[in-house]
């Protein structure tokens, strides 16, 4: 009867104690998600801002990994972040029923494992429930503590990731006399302040994020596979299983307040938004992540008042519960591989990092096209490693850090993609499809970039165009020297569908370039059939057929 009625009065504590506990035991035993290792780079690199994502990451692991050098540590402040989340969430919530909610945030899959992952959402979704709470003060009072309160958040939701500013969009959409209110502006206007370091970043690097995100990620042509993926990834996102009764229950559900009102109007327009990006290309499934905080606290209001619904949310919640347990065994086992278990990012980190270790004699790697393993292998060796990212690939944070300027002129070792790259094949699902080999005098120069580019000029046989070259400045002694003097500027070819065609010599070799910013004019005769291609600029390396990417795609019309 004592713990009867002991849990009776703090299971609200008791709840989250148990989440708490639960995450930051899957936290310390499972090893790193692709991306967490990558973000844990960026944290060796402070910074206000980087290509893809803003810093908040970065902070967050380098606060946690400083405490704890670990797994743990690189989560710890995620974990906390999702536990406060949850707290935060249940507030929002007017009319309560205590096992509804936590049957709905149960059952929300993603909301339990995805709060171990040190990615940009977690921080995001923990800014956007607090946002909600400040909001909801804000149009109750709108005092200066109060308005202050709601900048911050703001700000803080655009550190963690860009899409926060759907949220303040579809928040300002859903309550336009916002738009009267002094108060309102002057929240708008100190968060735009608190924001301008890291614009400032984007200005002077060039804006990468916008560029990469806007442009870069479109597929050359519509696919329905994306839009049926998209739609496929949102239920199973919110669910699994009931997700579609949780989406179903937060659209039908009328709002009853101005906050309620906010929430319906982010769910939506987050979904609508995502839906159309689905006509331009691939939408990652996590991309919704802002709207999950109404989507639990609208349909918790819907079915508070639905008894036969709530049975059933009842019944599915225990089912998730298991298989979000088996899940969690799996990431944190090594079993054994069969034909149902398989390897993935989360298994053999250490093992595959021990074995490039004894065959790279601890030499420092350079990984083509994949900034995953780079980053994996530098967590887990603590040993310098870059990413080559070539035209066949995209740039990333390796295009920006000083990693690839200590490798110039040493002794590394290489793995690549057997079809481009010949070498010693590897082991292990982790390299599957890879060859490494050591390379004596490494060097690549993908920190140059071509901006400017002019709209080609295409004679019969030849394609011309100019463009404004920007060269770091240590980079210009070594184009007088051998070998780094045959380096030379290559015309990336992908035909409509995306796929890359060839490379063209362009007759342009770095040991003419003698000036940080200068304007080059560049030329490429062609034999390929009309139509209209996209082209990059790349520069050879040392790796013959693999040169670095060193611009943006524009189009090129052959007729």
């Amino acid at each position: 009867m004592l713990l009867e009625s002991f849990i009776r009065k703090n299971h609200r504590p008791l709840f989250l104690f148990f989440w708490l506990l639960i995450n930051l035991s899957q936290a310390a035993g499972t090893e790193l998600f692709d991306d967490e290792a990558y973000y844990w780079i960026y944290s060796r690199f402070p910074a206000w801002g980087y290509f893809d994502h803003p810093p908040m990451i970065a902070w967050l692991i380098k606060a946690g990994y400083s405490i704890f050098p670990t797994e743990l540590g690189l989560r710890l402040f995620i974990v906390l972040m999702n536990v406060a989340t949850v707290y935060l969430i249940n507030l929002l919530i007017e009319r309560k029923d205590d096992l509804l909610f936590y049957a709905i945030a149960s059952s929300v899959a993603v909301a339990q494992i995805g709060g171990i992952i040190a990615v940009p959402d977690t921080p995001l979704l923990f800014f956007v429930a607090l946002f909600f709470n400040v909001y909801k003060m804000f149009i109750e009072k709108m005092s200066i503590p109060n308005t202050i309160a709601l900048a911050f958040s703001m700000a803080l939701m655009l550190y963690s990731k860009y899409h926060g500013v759907l949220v303040i969009l579809f928040t300002l959409i859903s309550n336009p006399v916002l738009l009267k209110k002094s108060r309102a502006w002057m929240a708008v206007v100190i968060s735009i302040l608190l924001f301008s370091p890291h614009l400032y970043w984007q200005f002077t690097h060039g804006f990468p994020s916008v560029q990469f995100h806007l442009f870069e990620r479109n597929a050359a042509s519509y696919e329905w596979s994306f839009t049926i993926e998209y739609l496929a990834g949102q239920i199973a996102l919110a669910g699994p299983l009931l997700g579609f009764l949780f989406l179903w229950g937060a659209f039908r559900y009328s709002p009853n307040s101005l906050t309620e009102r906010a929430l319906k109007f982010s769910l939506l327009g987050v979904y609508l938004i995502f839906l159309m990006s689905s006509l331009k290309g691939r939408v990652e499934a996590n991309w919704t992540i802002p709207g999950f905080v109404g989507l639990i606290v609208l349909s918790h209001q819907y079915f508070i008042d639905r008894p036969t619904s709530r049975v059933w949310i009842f019944r599915t919640a225990i089912i998730t519960l298991v298989l979000v347990f088996a899940v969690r065994v799996y990431m944190l086992l090594d079993l054994p591989p069969s034909d149902f278990i398989k390897k993935d990012e989360f298994h053999e980190n250490l093992l595959a990092t021990s074995l490039i270790k004894e065959k790279s004699d601890s030499l420092p790697l350079v990984v083509v096209n994949s900034y995953q393993r780079a980053s994996k292998y530098a967590f887990y060796s603590k040993n310098l490693a870059f990413s080559l990212n070539s035209p066949l690939y995209r740039r990333n944070n390796f295009n920006y850090w000083p990693i690839e300027d200590s490798l110039i002129g040493k002794k590394v070792y290489v793995i690549g993609p057997k079809r481009e790259f010949r070498g010693e094949s590897l082991p292990l699902a982790f390299f599957r499809g890879q060859d490494g080999r050591q390379v004596d005098n490494y060097y690549s120069f993908s920190k140059i970039r071509f901006t400017n580019i002019t709209e080609p000029w295409i004679s019969e046989d030849k394609i011309l165009l100019a463009a404004k070259m920007d060269v770091p400045g240590h980079y210009l002694p070594y184009f007088q020297q051998s070998p780094y003097d045959t380096c030379s500027v290559l015309l990336a070819l992908y035909n409509e569908e995306g796929d890359f065609v060839d490379y063209l010599p362009t007759g342009l070799k770095l040991k003419n370039i003698t000036k940080e910013k200068t304007i080059v004019s560049l030329g490429a005769q062609y034999q390929l059939i009309p139509g209209v291609y996209t082209a990059k600029l790349a520069i050879s390396t040392c790796l013959t057929g693999i040169p670095s990417l060193n611009s943006t795609g524009f189009a090129v019309n052959l007729k």
